[in-house]
């Protein structure tokens, strides 16, 4: 296939990656990103998740960030990049593959660009693709193996099915969310495999498979309680507090996400209409069908792990939008040349994705109007950061969130390392193998001044419960912080 003939996608896909670049150096921003990145920080510190530290997911994706720190530079803007690097190749092999499968040559282009758009301009991807979380990497490592997977049943090459099989891996071992894309892609390979020995390709993709799960398989066999509370038992029996009341806020959030937002309902309705159109129209050969046919079992799998979480967020649904904007565009294919019949592809384009686009509309009318929005962001974190580097002693003790901990460089002392709200049953509980400071300990130290600076918010009630301004000769307000340094007594209390 001629590149010349790609270049309107380049165009495209590079104008959606711009984009999202952009957004990741400058308003991107999620507050559970913190953590994930201070583990990153703390693996390049010589600590071992799960291990040294409580680290709630299993293990690649800040031991992969730590290989990136050390690259590209340590700090949110290098995670953001890379985050915004990884979504915009997923954007890319998503569109190269609805490129290739439309036959109509008039169509082509714009059925590919619709997935692209569908892809780029979702509002998921946007906020969760953007920044220090695994979805990024997921992403693309997703799309990777499913392409890689596609292309070993028609293939003998032993490293396409080790390949999809590694970049399955990866992806499961970043995020347990991308857990029902392992078992699903075996199948698929296995049940529709054409050439060579489906044997051994299945023994290479289970090859490939395993070296990702390395790491996690190290830390277990060092610590095999505490790997399977952070990653196992933590998950289903202290990240919720009701049962009835979670499943009822879920619901809620379900329909929120799934059914009043047009970035919900709307490609999923085209979705619907893609797959029945490619399951009934003869254009579309069984080699093709079952392509479409694995993009269905794909989203469908991740959708429901991601609704059965308990608690769910809105964040775990972004690993299945690729999928979906694939199926939502052959859905527009579908209404363009069956229904409306239009002459000129490039208006259906126009129109579903302007349509969608209205989706976003609301979410950035509300953020323009809430200033604090844009000023709660990580570059006043680095203000902060900043001021606590210009007050403490390199060796000095500082207690701030984990926030300011990654923008400032700073290793947290033991036992802070993640701001996670945990509850009191998880600390109380004596067969809990974790490494955790309680918030009553904690008050302690504070009260006791032992860190040499300490960066809190200003509407936190401690500062004055305290006397954090008795304690410390030095105070100043950085954007929402106090940050206190300048002790007037040596500290006591140190355990």
């Amino acid at each position: 296939m001629p590149t010349f003939r790609l270049m309107p996608i380049w165009a495209v896909v590079g104008a959606l990656s711009g984009g999202l670049l952009a957004y990741s150096q400058t308003i991107a921003f999620y507050g559970d990103e913190g953590f994930h990145l201070l583990a990153a920080q703390l693996a390049n510190a010589g600590k071992r998740p799960n291990l040294d530290f409580f680290y709630q997911h299993v293990p690649l994706y800040p031991y992969l960030t730590a290989w990136w720190f050390r690259a590209f530079g340590q700090g949110w803007r290098s995670a953001h990049l890379m985050s915004a690097l990884c979504t915009g190749a997923a954007i890319w092999l998503a569109a190269g593959f609805v490129f290739a499968r439309v036959r109509d040559p008039r169509w082509r282009l714009p059925v590919a660009a619709t997935a692209a758009l569908l892809v780029g301009l979702n509002g998921l991807v946007i906020q969760y693709g953007t920044v220090g979380l695994p979805y990024g990497l997921c992403l693309v490592l997703m799309m990777a193996a499913f392409r890689l997977t596609i292309t070993a049943v028609h293939r003998e090459r032993w490293w396409l099915s080790a390949g999809a099989g590694l970049c399955a891996g990866a992806a499961v071992t970043s995020s347990l969310l991308a857990a029902p894309v392992l078992p699903i892609l075996f199948w698929w390979m296995l049940r529709h495999h054409e050439v060579g020995d489906r044997g051994r390709k299945a023994i290479w993709f289970l090859v490939g498979t395993a070296i990702p799960f390395l790491p996690l398989l190290w830390l277990a066999a060092h610590g095999p309680r505490q790997t399977w509370f952070n990653i196992v038992e933590f998950h289903l029996f202290y990240r919720r507090q009701s049962l009835p009341e979670t499943i009822w806020s879920d619901l809620r959030m379900l329909r929120s996400l799934w059914l009043e937002s047009p970035q919900g309902l709307f490609p999923a309705l085209l979705a619907v209409v893609g797959v029945r159109f490619a399951r009934d129209r003869t254009e579309w050969e069984p080699a093709r069908r079952a392509e479409l046919a694995l993009c269905t079992w794909l989203t469908m799998g991740l959708g429901v792990l991601a609704a059965c979480a308990l608690p769910t967020y809105p964040s775990y649904f972004v690993l299945m939008i690729p999928f979906l904007s694939i199926l939502a565009s052959v859905g527009a294919y579908a209404i363009g040349s069956m229904v409306w019949r239009t002459d000129r592809p490039t208006r259906m384009v126009l129109l579903v994705v302007g349509l969608f686009v209205l989706g976003l509309a609301k979410p950035a009318y509300q953020m323009g109007k809430d200033l604090s929005v844009f000023l709660n962001r990580w570059p006043s974190r680095d203000d902060v950061a900043r001021e606590v580097n210009r007050v403490t002693t390199k060796d000095g003790e500082v207690w701030a969130d984990e926030f300011i901990y990654v923008a400032a460089g700073r290793v947290p002392p033991p036992g802070l390392e993640n701001f996670y709200p945990y509850d009191l049953r998880l600390l109380s509980a004596s067969d809990v193998p974790i490494k955790l400071v309680p918030q009553s300990q904690l008050d302690t130290w504070l009260g006791a001044g032992r860190f040499a600076t300490v960066a809190i918010e200003v509407e936190d009630p401690r500062i004055e419960a305290l006397g954090l301004p008795r304690l410390y000769a030095g105070r100043t307000r950085v954007h929402g912080y106090e940050v206190f340094w300048n002790r007037v007594s040596p500290a006591s209390g140190n355990p």
